[in-house]
């Protein structure tokens, strides 16, 4: 038997209003499919570039906090702390720029705004709110060596990140 593939073509019969009804059905069933796919890959791409800004933000103030004088932080801030419970951690705001850099020089001026920019970052259009959680060193014989510090971030109304991380001594630096 022989294929005749001029026969096959050459006919006048088209398709009927049921088999292209059909067919659109078909088509729109996969693309709404695929719409709520791309829809579901926006929103994670969304989240991701949250949740990626928060962690920038945590980490410019981590390594902020680190190039502070270790003797002065811990003789301002850790060495009045209990070692558990309450008053054993003290929170360090944007308000602590006013008191770190209180001259009026054209020097202490910058380095506050520096601080007030660090602790309140504007990035893509977003506000975030750092706050600094300073504690004393679980064991005792590193407490004069590290400083264990808490970065809390905050922005828009329910997203938030935590970094861990310490101030070090200048002599281990």
């Amino acid at each position: 038997m022989k294929f005749n593939l001029v026969k096959l073509f050459s006919h006048n019969k088209g398709f009927t209003l049921i088999e292209v009804m059909l067919s659109i059905v078909i088509f729109s069933i996969l693309t709404l499919g695929l719409l709520a796919l791309f829809s579901q890959a926006m929103n994670y791409s969304q989240k991701s570039e949250n949740d990626t800004l928060g962690v920038y933000a945590a980490r410019n103030m981590l390594n902020y906090m680190e190039q502070q004088n270790f003797e002065e932080m811990k003789s301002k801030y850790v060495d009045g702390l209990s070692d558990e419970g309450q008053g054993s951690s003290i929170v360090l705001k944007v308000d602590v720029c006013e008191k770190w850099y209180s001259g009026s020089s054209e020097e202490m001026i910058k380095k506050k705004s520096i601080c007030k920019y660090t602790f309140n970052p504007d990035l893509n259009n977003r506000t975030f709110s750092i706050n600094v959680t300073l504690k004393k060193h679980s064991e005792s014989d590193l407490s004069s060596s590290l400083i264990p510090m808490e970065i809390h971030v905050q922005w828009d109304d329910d997203n938030e990140t935590t970094l861990e991380g310490f101030i070090k001594n200048e002599k281990l630096r």
